[in-house]
C-alpha cells in the first residue's frame, strides 16, 4: 500500500509530460482525422468559425487562486484510490496532497516556477529537479500545467486559448464533435483538443511522431461552470510507462477561487534526495 500511494504522485507528476513528447518546434501540418466521418475544417463562413472558438475562450474565466478537495486514483501496475488536497496559485503554484481517508498527508506534489518538487512521506525521500525533467524542453509553463488540470485549451508558449489566439489555432468538425489544434505544433509530436456541440471541452489528445514514444490521452467529463468559468471535474490519463499502462483519475469537489493560499515549497531535512533519473523506474515498479 505504501508503494501504490507513492505511485500515485509520481503518476501526478507525470502530467507534466502531457505537453512534453518532444523538444524542437517546427510548423507542421495537422493530425488526419480519425476513420469514420470525414473532416471538414469550419469554413461555411469566417464568422462561424470565429463565434464558436470565441464561445469556447470565453467560457474559461479568470481566475487567481483555487482550493479544491476531491479524490485521485491509480490503475496499472499498482492499484488504489486515495483522498487529495489541490491547491494552485495562477501561474505560480500548484501543489496537491494525498491524503488516504482524508486524514494525515503521506505524499505531495509541488510544482513552482521550473521547479518540480515530489515528497514521499512514507519513505522518507523527495526529488527536487526542473522542471524540464519531463517536459524536455518545451515551453511548458505552470500556467500551461494549471490548464491540463483544470480542463482548458492552451496553445503552447501562449497561454489559455482566448479570443486573441483565435489566428493560432484551426477548428474542425469530425464525427460530431470539434477538434482545436493548435497551427504551430511540435515536431516530436501533435496535440489537440476536442470540444461537443456545447463546446464543452472532451479530450487533449498528444500524439507522438513514433510509435516507440508514449501516447498521453486526458479525458475530461463532468464539465461545469463555476465562478472561474468552465472547468472538467474529472480528469482521466492514460498512458505507458515502463510497458505498464497506467490511468489516473482526479475528482475535484468543493472547489473555491480566489480565497487566500498558501504552499510551502521548503524541502524536508532528513529525507534522502532521489535523482530525476529514478522517477519513471519508481513508477514502474511493482
Amino acid at each position: 500500500m505504501k508503494k501504490a500511494i507513492t505511485h500515485i504522485t509520481l503518476a501526478l507528476s507525470l502530467l507534466l509530460g502531457l505537453s512534453a513528447c518532444g523538444s524542437s518546434k517546427s510548423a507542421v501540418a495537422g493530425r488526419p482525422a480519425p476513420t469514420g466521418q470525414p473532416a471538414t475544417t469550419v469554413t461555411g463562413t469566417s464568422t462561424l468559425k470565429e463565434t464558436r472558438l470565441s464561445t469556447i475562450a470565453a467560457s474559461f474565466g479568470n481566475w487567481n487562486t483555487m482550493k479544491a478537495g476531491g479524490s485521485v486514483s491509480l490503475s496499472g501496475g499498482q492499484s488504489l484510490s486515495s483522498s487529495m488536497q489541490v491547491r494552485m496559485i495562477r501561474g505560480k503554484s500548484i501543489y496537491i496532497s494525498v491524503r488516504p481517508l482524508g486524514m494525515i498527508e503521506v505524499a505531495k506534489m509541488i510544482i513552482t516556477g521550473d521547479t518540480l518538487i515530489v515528497v514521499d512521506k512514507l519513505h522518507k525521500r523527495y526529488l527536487c529537479e526542473n522542471v524540464k525533467l519531463l517536459t524536455a524542453g518545451v515551453p511548458a509553463t505552470v500556467s500551461t500545467l494549471q490548464d491540463i488540470f483544470l480542463g482548458r485549451a492552451f496553445v503552447l508558449g501562449k497561454g489559455t486559448l482566448n479570443s486573441g489566439l483565435a489566428s493560432e489555432v484551426t477548428l474542425t468538425h469530425v464525427d460530431g464533435s470539434y477538434m482545436v489544434q493548435p497551427k504551430e505544433q511540435y515536431q516530436g509530436f501533435t496535440y489537440d483538443f476536442k470540444f461537443d456541440q456545447d463546446n464543452k471541452i472532451v479530450s487533449l489528445e498528444v500524439t507522438p511522431a513514433t510509435a516507440a514514444a508514449s501516447t498521453y490521452a486526458v479525458d475530461y467529463s463532468d464539465v461545469r461552470a463555476t465562478a472561474a468559468g468552465r472547468i472538467a471535474g474529472r480528469i482521466d490519463v492514460a498512458t505507458r510507462v515502463n510497458k505498464t499502462d497506467f490511468k489516473l483519475k482526479l475528482e475535484y469537489g468543493g472547489i473555491t477561487w480566489n480565497e487566500a493560499v498558501k504552499i510551502d515549497t521548503q524541502l524536508p531535512e532528513n529525507y534522502k534526495r532521489i535523482a530525476g533519473a529514478s522517477l519513471l523506474n519508481m513508477l514502474g515498479q511493482q
